[in-house]
């Protein structure tokens, strides 16, 4: 039997639920995931935007899709409202395979790419698939975990310089994954942290100086000789970046690829072009508990493809702890219990903030170094949160790491 994969989205304020892509129906047409799908709205609805969802059922209609019964997928036991909502083991096993995170064994009766085609098997993604190169990073080699369909979709950007937008939790490995993917492309990658760039004209730009001769000169920023260069320029945190930088950075991610540079004096270049192998990358963290982020432009974002990556799953998650920190996996186990549980909490806003893997590691690694586990996640997890031992956020953290 074969499976359908979808998510939530929001267009135009509106609750929509459209299909992954890489999906065919039956009769081997490709979905189209720019088409709404009619399904059941209540199910939909009462979960968070983003939320996966899988039917055994796609019909083509007159400008949509009809799908059958759905049901999230890709959730941890306690975050379904019914158990009704609960999918079955051959669909979460088929989910698990759609999005790379088990092997082909399982993939009979899944949809996949049209690999019989010949357009397929000269494909930019069936060429990047067959090359080994290319391989997404693995827990094994790399100590890192990513989904194989966001691996690829961001070496495609960079090799076509499509300007990507990563967002996600902190933690989420935005940044490492940026650099592994330039260091599989075998290209440069400029980071620019954009969070701690207070003066941006100096930064982006450049400043005038004054010679020994009393003469002034330009001094162009190191960005103005990176974005003449092929490679990627990453733009990291983004989103606290001043609005001085964001309408620097304008003219360069749209159709324009250039840099003015007005304030530039005498015969100076004042307009510096964007080398046409160069890709703009940034990182972006969205949320109201990132203290310190700024209200992302409409304009800017709209210059981006946006990629969303999310916490890893339980069990991948272990495994880098196990492999990063060398500690036990039932270790490993009872601290991502723990941060899985808190994530909850904020997704049902009963906290103020959430866990990353970033926190989970810092843990691991005060265990492998001798502290005990409750007493490493005290000293990482605590101070995160606003109360007392007793009292508020804190409390409730506290009291779920003395359960432990």
């Amino acid at each position: 039997m074969a499976y359908y994969f979808f998510k939530t989205m929001a267009d135009k304020g509106r609750n929509r639920l459209r299909a992954l892509t890489g999906q065919k129906l039956e009769d081997g047409t490709p979905v189209d995931p720019t088409l709404n799908v009619q399904s059941d709205k209540t199910i939909r609805t009462i979960y968070p935007l983003g939320t996966m969802f899988v039917s055994n059922k796609l019909a083509q209609a007159s400008g949509y899709y009809e799908a059958g019964q759905i049901y999230p997928v890709g959730l941890r036991d306690d975050e379904y409202k019914d158990a009704a909502h609960r999918p079955t083991e051959e669909m979460r096993r088929a989910y698990e395979v759609f999005i790379g995170a088990v092997g082909d064994d399982f993939r009979s009766d899944i949809p996949d790419e049209d690999e019989d085609s010949s357009r397929s098997r000269t494909s930019l993604l069936s060429k990047m698939k067959t090359n080994k190169k290319l391989n997404p990073p693995t827990i094994k080699e790399h100590g890192f975990y990513v989904e194989r369909d966001n691996w690829y979709l961001l070496l495609r950007n960079i090799q076509n310089q499509v300007n990507t937008m990563m967002i996600g939790p902190t933690g989420t490995g935005k940044t490492e994954l940026i650099l592994l993917a330039c260091k599989k492309l075998g290209i440069k990658c400029h980071v620019y942290d954009m969070g701690s760039m207070y003066d941006p004209v100096a930064g982006l730009l450049g400043v005038h100086r004054l010679s020994k001769g009393g003469v002034s000169t330009f001094d162009y920023a190191k960005f103005t000789q990176d974005i003449q260069e092929p490679g990627v320029v990453l733009l990291d945190e983004l989103s606290r970046a001043p609005v001085t930088s964001l309408n620097i950075l304008f003219p360069c991610l749209d159709s324009r690829r250039c840099l003015p540079v007005e304030i530039a004096g005498g015969e100076d270049v004042r307009n510096i072009n964007i080398h046409p192998d160069c890709t703009f990358i940034a990182t972006a963290n969205v949320g109201a508990e990132y203290t310190g982020t700024m209200s992302m432009d409409r304009a800017l974002v709209g210059r981006f493809f946006p990629v969303e990556l999310d916490y890893m799953p339980n069990a991948e998650e272990r495994k880098v702890l196990v492999k990063r920190c060398g500690i036990p996996d039932s270790t490993a186990k009872l601290i991502v219990d723990v941060a899985t549980n808190v994530r909850s909490m904020y997704r049902k806003q009963e906290l103020s903030a959430s866990l990353s893997t970033r926190e989970t590691l810092m843990v691991g690694e005060l265990v492998a170094d001798g502290w005990s586990l409750r007493r490493a996640m005290e000293l990482v997890f605590l101070p995160l949160f606003e109360g007392t031992m007793s009292e508020g956020e804190r409390g409730i953290i506290a009291k779920s790491l003395m359960s432990r």
